[in-house]
């Protein structure tokens, strides 16, 4: 089979402008996410997909492949939605553009099901999670069959009748068929979609199942000031760095 990761990259955030290209150790955040995936084991290619020239031309001066899209686009998957449908690929991995301490080993991890499991058509990264009361990470419930009950960005499970020490967090590593991958794109946005602000909550609203593959441990994300901060300092001693520096 072969797997291509792309990975959605804009330079409008509202809660943290111009962060793909924001500077941590030298590099543009986005290129350090590039460059990681490259370290995956299962991905034939990795490429970025962009609305931005100026994303497109940091990419390829750091020796990347960068693809323009749309400027459309209401969400990351369905601008990778867009590069899938003139690629040759059976399956396509959404790799956030704001994870640079991204571990490739994860990628390899959360495709595994798609290459062993015929029925399973989507995967997502989940990790343990202690943090209380913060809407910018989205907390999963599974069932017992490790598939994605429900997603929120409020805590679940509810503690209201009972102490809830650990939940799991999704990471937004994301495989999909990629003949899936094109049919989910072509839906609507749906009811519980909009309330969450989230696009995989289309996927379980249609009653298809996401299985959620857990690891131990994933770095954070960068959606903040304090997040930049953190992993700024964190890269500092990151030996994956020294790979590619």
């Amino acid at each position: 089979m072969k797997v291509i990761g792309i990975i959605p990259a804009r330079l409008k955030s509202s809660r943290l402008p111009n962060k793909a290209l924001i500077d941590i150790d030298g590099l543009p955040m986005v290129v350090h996410v590039l460059k990681r995936s490259k370290f995956s084991k299962v991905l034939d290619d990795v490429l970025v997909a962009t609305d931005s020239k100026q994303i497109y031309e940091v990419v390829e001066e750091n020796g990347g492949k960068a693809v323009m899209t749309s400027e459309l686009h209401k969400t990351g998957t369905d601008r990778i939605a867009e590069v899938a449908k003139n690629i040759s690929a059976d399956i396509v991995v959404n790799i956030q553009g704001d994870e640079p301490l991204l571990e490739p080993s994860h990628i390899d991890k959360v495709v595994e099901p798609l290459l062993k499991e015929k029925e399973v058509k989507v995967a997502m990264l989940v990790t343990p999670y202690t943090e209380k009361n913060n809407p910018s990470d989205i907390k999963a419930v599974l069932d017992l069959e490790n598939n994605i009950m429900y997603s929120s960005r409020s805590d679940l499970p509810s503690n209201a009748r009972g102490q809830v020490s650990s939940m799991w967090k999704i990471c937004h590593i994301v495989p999909f068929r990629k003949d899936f991958l094109l049919q989910f794109s072509s839906w609507e946005q749906t009811p519980l979609e909009k309330i969450e602000f989230q696009e995989y909550l289309r996927i379980l609203e249609h009653g298809v199942k996401i299985r959620a593959v857990p690891v131990k441990y994933a770095h954070i994300s960068v959606d903040v000031e304090d997040d930049l901060v953190r992993v700024r300092e964190i890269m500092k001693t990151d030996i994956l760095r020294k790979k590619y520096s």
